[in-house]
């Protein structure tokens, strides 16, 4: 009886040591690591790290593969929240990591909502917008490459104004993603091209600059009647446009690491390099007429004064960084909670400025 027990016990610890780990994949996104103890031809046992023993029915199973790996396998064994839409994407950047089928989900800004449907493991479109419905813009991702742990994407968001401006405003932005890394740890670096038309002119300064000031003590007209008698502007009104189309180089740089068992760091940030506006005016000649204040009763004297137009610019080149440290708190694998710190950095001429931007969105898987 004793001999029995031995054998027992010895059989056992050689089967354990012989069992194979497996990630096992469902429709609803879950991608489970485990042991299949059992099979029973419809459903399997698998035994997990994390939450024990469960049974999966195998019409809810999408594909079963053995993890080679002893690394990922002492990492991830029994974790329910690796994978999944999520690891897709940062705070608002995507990485070039393969979408899945079935990993659509929703996130939800406080303002307003963004939705992405996965058409294929290599496809995503999107739909993002605010809560009133404008502006909104469509958003898409498309996997160019992906082995181990280097992956390639490219990517396009176009939008419009909406009801607001009657959609005459709309932008877009287009770029190339590298990532290297897994779904869980991984660094990316982006390059790209954005635009946008505001849709009306923007005011960037004062229009009329003059190359003399009128003497008015002198019995010259002052600038501001020049620019209203003369040029038939209200000096209320005396502002230089630029061109409604304005557009950058785009870099952007973001990753992600675990902190925990269920949060995450995430670091996103990207940097848009602008031309300045300039607009050139050609000399203009107007007519001024003045009283000479020398001779009391003396005649009116009408001269001819040429202004000259000096080049007007809203600053030469110029940088804003958009920077987004976050924290990801995954609530369960189709549930999660984001918040970031974030903030603008504006960088020209007239030197830098600041503004916060916080934020906090919740993603939903469906």
């Amino acid at each position: 009886m004793y001999s029995i027990d031995c054998y027992a016990q010895e059989d056992l610890k050689e089967t354990k040591e012989e069992r194979i780990l497996y990630i096992i994949k469902k429709t609803d996104g879950y991608e489970i690591y485990g042991y299949i103890i059992e099979d029973n031809g419809r459903e399997i046992l698998v035994e997990t790290k994390s939450i024990g023993k469960i049974y999966i029915n195998k019409t809810d199973l999408v594909e079963m593969s053995p993890v080679k790996s002893e690394k990922v396998e002492s990492a991830e064994y029994g974790n329910v929240n690796v994978g999944g839409p999520y690891s897709t994407r940062y705070y608002f950047t995507t990485n070039a990591l393969t979408v899945k089928k079935h990993e659509n989900y929703a996130m939800l800004h406080l303002y307003g909502p963004e939705v992405h449907f996965s058409l294929s493991d290599k496809l995503s479109l999107g739909i993002m917008t605010t809560w009133i419905a404008s502006p909104f813009a469509i958003a898409g991702k498309y996997s160019l490459y992906s082995k181990e742990n280097t992956h390639l994407a490219v990517g396009s968001i176009i939008g419009s104004s909406g009801f607001i401006q009657n959609g005459k405003a709309f932008g877009g932005l287009h770029w190339l993603t590298a990532t290297n890394g897994s779904r869980k740890t991984n660094l990316s670096i982006s390059l790209g091209y954005g635009y946008i038309n505001f849709g009306s002119a923007l005011d960037i300064g004062e229009k009329y600059r003059f190359d003399k000031m009128y003497d008015q003590s002198a019995g010259y007209m002052a600038v501001d009647a020049v620019q209203e008698e003369v040029l038939g502007v209200n000096k209320e009104d005396i502002n230089l446009y630029a061109d409604q189309f304005q557009d950058a180089v785009v870099l952007g740089i973001s990753g992600i690491t675990p902190v925990g068992k269920s949060s995450s760091f995430i670091f996103d940030s990207m940097v848009f390099f602008r031309k300045g506006q300039k607009v050139n005016y050609s000399d203009y000649p107007v007519t001024v007429e003045y009283i000479d204040s020398t001779h009391a009763q003396g005649p009116d004297v009408t001269e001819t004064h040429t202004i000259e137009y000096g080049e007007i610019s809203s600053g030469d080149r110029s940088a804003t960084i958009l920077f987004m440290p976050s924290m990801r708190f995954q609530q369960s694998h189709n549930k999660a909670i984001q918040v970031s710190l974030g903030g603008f950095i504006n960088i020209n001429s007239d030197g830098l400025t600041t503004t916060p931007f916080p934020m906090v969105s919740w993603l939903r898987q469906f």
